[in-house]
């Protein structure tokens, strides 16, 4: 089954996943203003102020559930946590514990969650079967063994974008939260074309009769 594809929320857009409630959904935009609320104790003791912050102040209202993100220029500053697609079920725990941690922190920290994640990639190299030492000479050893050129490129972009970067974990300055949002999209694309994909053609094959089963191998053996 074909997955849906993820927009992640982004400056004046008219519809993006939301990160409360993970819908796609249209967005509603305005400018943010402050405005004395009378009545409420917790301000009233306090010295108070009403006026229109900056233009770069914005807020944007999820038209599915109704919710506020708050914006400073391009960045969100609430919530915390920016939704991304979930991790492929087929990756490892251990990837997927990476995977989550990176999304956790994409907002406040995007080279963090970049070099996060390519840790996660010298991890899933290592569940591919690869020694998950070296990216580079991970990738070199899967061409090798018939990588589609679409893998390679793949895992070349996530290896590349880090500055030439070899070493999962480094923290690479020129990574910003765009090249972070393509890297859990190509962490994605890797396991689903070499784990899930060959997994259900494995599921596929698995359900022929044993005869013809017998038959395939005989083929195979007398190429």
């Amino acid at each position: 089954m074909k997955k849906e594809k993820h927009y992640p929320p982004t400056l004046l857009e008219g519809q993006f996943h939301c990160p409360h409630c993970l819908v796609f959904a249209m967005q509603s935009w305005a400018h943010i203003g402050a405005k004395h609320i009378w009545g409420d104790e917790s301000i009233d003791r306090l010295s108070k102020f009403q006026e229109n912050l900056d233009a770069e102040w914005r807020m944007s209202k999820c038209s599915h559930c109704g919710k506020f993100m708050i914006w400073f220029s391009d960045q969100v500053i609430f919530p915390d946590e920016i939704s991304v697609s979930e991790p492929n079920e087929d990756l490892s725990e251990d990837v997927k514990n990476d995977y989550n941690e990176a999304a956790k922190i994409l907002n406040k920290s995007p080279r963090g969650a970049a070099a996060l994640l390519r840790l996660a990639l010298q991890k899933l190299l290592k569940q591919l079967g690869e020694k998950g030492d070296n990216i580079n000479n991970d990738i070199k050893s899967l061409i090798g063994k018939g990588l589609n050129p679409t893998i390679q490129k793949g895992l070349d972009f996530v290896r590349v974008t880090g500055n030439h970067a070899v070493h999962p974990g480094y923290i690479d300055f020129e990574d910003d939260k765009q090249i972070a949002e393509k890297l859990f999209d190509v962490i994605n694309f890797i396991a689903e074309k070499m784990i899930t994909e060959q997994k259900e053609v494995e599921g596929l094959f698995e359900t022929l009769p044993e005869i013809e089963k017998d038959r395939i191998e005989k083929r195979n053996n007398d190429l």
